[in-house]
């Protein structure tokens, strides 16, 4: 007999009741709205409950965010936030969300709200919190957002190679798991460099001084300036040192200095490789301890087999053009005539002493050529003969100093790190290299939110909406890492890897690899009953089971609400 379809709904799932649980999970809307102002009897949807319904959307849709209403039409509600409340897609209206948004911002509690949900986050996943990488990425935006605001909306150095579109920037630091801990929005025109100050006075209001001292506060170059080390460095009374690990700028005098000294002495310390992969770079160092305005710092030169191929591409042309160069004045120089050897001889040592510094050898040659003119300019007079006369020329080979051009790539090939963790045995050179090159783990949790956001000139008209925005993308950052976190955690345990969307295998999948499985997961619903229709077979299931959760959190709302 055919099923009755009349009273029959389908919903495009999606992610979306994966990401409502782990909202649910990290206590999102439970620490917003127990800080947020609101009134439960006026407001039909809480403050929490708003955020929770931006993060889903975000996490779900990754395009645009100015129609929010409309992707709630084909979500199951009361799966995402419970029976309690009999919500509607039209309660994700426009106004509904940005009033949400000013009072968001209207707390004054945006940076501690975001701590307080990541730090109870990192505790009930029992999370080290030993190393802490710390970045910043542009979100770039759609829209004019012109007048006052408390935050400057602008052009500025777009990470996301979006230079045509005004953009914040989000600062964020994590875990060595790269599981948020702090987040700041900071202004579109921000640089690395004036920011690290505020990472570190926000790191000193969050954690004990017990705290403080037992972590590492890895950054990129930008940190290294005199007075960010001066910071770093200095010890008061409720605060101690830092420990720190940064990658030394090439404008220092130190740089060349140690990497010279590495060269010379060529003491290395092997490490190998770091990565079991097959193409992985092996690595050397040598450690050396200097000072920087009175204050000692270790400085490791480390070498890497595998020179970065942007370098490389730029040694190459360097080098082309230094030849096209050296062409073009040898050119020069060997059709000019000398009248002795001797003139001919010292053009050649003038030269060569010129472009000694270019990776070439130049051999230089004196030649004799006899030369027949007559005394007077015009036609010659009858039987008139042509006097011989003695010229020189200075004729330069170039020939590729390999040598040399070997000695510039091993020199383009290493990169000095600097720290105040003096202790070689406790904190090897390998120890160090390999703490500094987790850095990447910021940016991996970037990468989902590159694309520009569509964010709607009413749903968000003014810059204070903005930054409580901004505030919502740090959250979903938090949830997309803590889903990633909880299946890798989980898959360590098994023998298989997961097969991803394309028939994929992975042991370390990303969290926008783990949310494409989820793409095509529909829900059909009639009266009470719901079931699951999943095109993907056993590994979405899995990847549920992997995240803590079950296929119930499609088919049953969540007691007591979302």
């Amino acid at each position: 007999m055919p099923v009755a379809v009349d009273n029959m709904r389908f919903f495009r799932s999606g992610p979306a009741a994966l990401i409502a649980r782990l909202c649910d999970v990290l206590k999102i809307a439970e620490i917003i709205d127990a800080v947020v102002d609101w009134d439960p009897v006026q407001c039909h949807l809480s403050p929490g409950n708003r955020v929770k319904a931006l993060i889903i959307n975000l996490l779900v849709n990754r395009k645009a965010l100015y129609n929010v209403k409309n992707f709630y039409v084909h979500q199951d509600l009361e799966v995402l936030f419970g029976t309690k409340q009999q919500l509607k897609a039209e309660d994700f209206n426009d106004d509904a969300l940005g009033r949400g948004l000013d009072k968001l911002f209207a707390s004054g509690q945006l940076k501690k709200m975001f701590s307080s949900i990541a730090l109870t986050a990192a505790a009930t996943h029992n999370v080290p919190l030993e190393a802490i990488h710390v970045d910043t990425t542009s979100v770039s935006v759609q829209g004019a957002y012109e007048g006052e605001g408390d935050l400057d909306i602008t052009f500025g150095f777009s990470k996301g190679h979006r230079p045509d579109l005004k953009q914040f920037l989000i600062g964020l630091t994590v875990n060595k798991d790269g599981l948020p801990i702090l987040a700041q929005s900071l202004d579109g025109n921000s640089s690395d460099k004036s920011w690290y100050p505020k990472v570190i006075e926000e790191l000193v209001q969050t954690f004990s001084p017990a705290k403080l001292k037992g972590l590492i506060f890895v950054a990129d170059c930008a940190l290294v300036t005199k007075d960010n080390l001066a910071l770093l460095v200095k010890e008061e009374a409720n605060k101690p040192a830092l420990q720190f690990i940064s990658l030394l700028p090439e404008n220092f005098g130190l740089n060349k200095e140690v990497k010279a000294a590495a060269f010379e002495t060529s003491t290395w310390q092997e490490i190998g490789k770091l990565s079991p992969k097959k193409a992985a770079a092996c690595y050397k160092s040598q450690s050396f301890r200097r000072e920087i305005d009175g204050r000692e710092y270790r400085l490791i030169v480390v070498h890497s087999t595998n020179l970065d191929k942007r370098k490389e591409k730029s040694l190459a042309k360097k080098w082309v053009k230094q030849k096209e160069t050296l062409a073009k004045a040898a050119l020069e120089l060997s059709q000019r005539p000398f009248a002795c050897a001797a003139d001919a001889q010292k053009a050649i040592e003038l030269f060569c002493k010129e472009y000694c510094r270019q990776h070439f050898i130049l051999n230089g040659t004196v030649a004799e050529e006899i030369v027949s003119s007559y005394t007077r300019p015009g036609r010659p007079k009858k039987g008139e003969q042509p006097q011989s006369t003695v010229v020189y020329y200075a004729h330069i080979e170039i020939e590729e100093d390999h040598q040399a051009m070997a000695r510039e790539k091993d020199l383009a090939a290493t990169f000095v790190l600097i720290t105040n963790l003096m202790d070689t045995t406790f904190y090897p050179d390998r120890a160090v290299l390999k703490e500094y090159k987790e850095q990447n783990v910021v940016e991996r949790q970037f990468r989902f939110l590159k694309q520009p956001f569509l964010l709607g000139d009413i749903f968000l008209k003014n810059k204070n909406r903005i930054k409580a925005m901004s505030f919502v993308f740090q959250l979903a950052l938090l949830v997309a890492a803590y889903l990633e976190y909880r299946v890798r955690k989980n898959l360590k345990k098994e023998v298989s890897p997961l097969i991803l969307s394309g028939e994929r295998k992975s042991t370390n999948p990303t969290a926008r690899a783990l949310l494409e499985m989820f793409d095509y997961l529909m829900v059909v619903k009639q009266g009470p009953d719901r079931a699951l229709i999943n095109h993907h077979g056993s590994e979405v299931i899995r990847t549920l089971e992997l995240a803590g959760f079950g296929k119930e959190i499609y088919l049953f709302p969540p007691r007591g609400g979302g």
